[in-house]
């Protein structure tokens, strides 16, 4: 079995099926294509095969031990996620979508900007990637200590105890939460901690304990209840993944792709749940963002543009001043 150089136990791995494990290269030598991925926070390690790329990126602090996995796929693949030990995790799909199957759960979609409380058993499981598709997951996972901590303040927390107790996979939520601004917030928080920084110590735990508060109120307050194969969860799910997002490409094409439906039931779906074409809705959260940015920040009008997904600043200026009458340098800042 591969050697993975963390010191983090348990860790889950991706046994690449189908892929001897000598055709597998293990490496902290990170080639430049994928660096842009790479966060402070931790020590990164390439998985490198034919099938598929992975990018680890795996740290423990007070207990916690908070992973970032990102896959590029090159073929249609299946993983067999495993763990000698049960998993007990509040997981966060970052980008794409995965399909898998869990012992004592069943099959289950794993799409961009949701998020659950899962435990995984020590048993086999499998999670299909599809050729070009690039997926990331990042996770938090709890001691046993950690849970027995936690349980008396919440019920969820109780049931990933139970369940971890008896070896279970298991879903803890009724259905996905969806995640909202704040959560990405906090993730990108802990993600851009360079280890050297003075106050990691104080700020990661504080900032991962906030998360686990805020999934956790969203988790067992929502006021969004509705089944988790309803496409009214799938769309108010893109729907705030698109706002969280902003400056990504967000094309009704790169969109499909990453939710694994095609363009037409995108489009359709869309536009059935919120009576607004798609890409009138990008185009509309995109301006109108900017705007609230130039108001309420010092940001340069270029940086602006960027962020919301204007890579051109003469493009942004031409749409902003068409949607709202008047070039963005005109706006008065508070």
């Amino acid at each position: 079995m591969l050697s993975y150089p963390f010191s983090t136990k348990p860790h889950m791995r991706f046994i690449i099926k189908g892929v001897p494990e000598e055709e597998i290269t293990l490496t902290t030598e990170i080639p430049l294509q994928y660096r842009p991925h790479i966060y402070p926070y931790a020590q990164a390690i390439l998985e490198e095969s034919a099938a598929v790329s992975i990018i680890h990126q795996v740290m423990q602090i007070n207990g916690f031990t908070v992973c970032n996995h990102i896959f590029f796929a090159r073929k249609n693949i299946m993983l067999a996620p495993y763990s000698a030990e049960p998993v007990s995790a509040l997981h966060f799909m970052m980008k794409g979508s995965i399909r898998c199957e869990l012992a004592d759960v069943g099959s289950l979609w794993l799409r961009a900007g949701q998020f659950g409380f899962f435990n995984v058993s020590n048993a086999s499981h499998k999670a299909w990637l599809e050729k070009g598709g690039v997926y990331e997951s990042f996770h938090i996972d709890f001691t046993r200590e950690q849970l027995l901590a936690l349980a008396p303040y919440s019920d969820l927390i109780k049931k990933l105890l139970d369940k971890s107790e008896k070896n279970q996979s298991a879903y803890v939520m009724p259905s996905a939460g969806i995640m909202i601004n704040r959560l990405y917030e906090l993730i990108n928080e802990i993600r851009q901690t360079f280890p050297s920084y003075k106050m990691k110590e104080l700020e990661l735990p504080a900032n991962i304990s906030l998360l686990m508060a805020n999934a956790l109120k969203d988790a067992e307050q929502s006021s969004i209840s509705v089944p988790a194969n309803d496409d009214t969860l799938l769309f108010t799910t893109i729907h705030a993944y698109i706002l969280n997002n902003l400056s990504r490409e967000l094309g009704n094409v790169e969109i499909a792709r990453d939710y694994n439906i095609s363009v037409s039931k995108l489009k359709t779906g869309y536009k059935k749940v919120y009576a607004e074409s798609l890409q009138s809705f990008v185009r509309r959260a995109r301006l109108e963002t900017a705007r609230e940015l130039i108001l309420t920040t010092n940001l340069t009008m270029h940086k602006i543009s960027e962020m919301v997904g204007y890579g051109d600043y003469g493009n942004f200026s031409r749409r902003y001043r068409a949607y709202f009458g008047h070039p963005p340098s005109e706006v008065v800042r508070r």
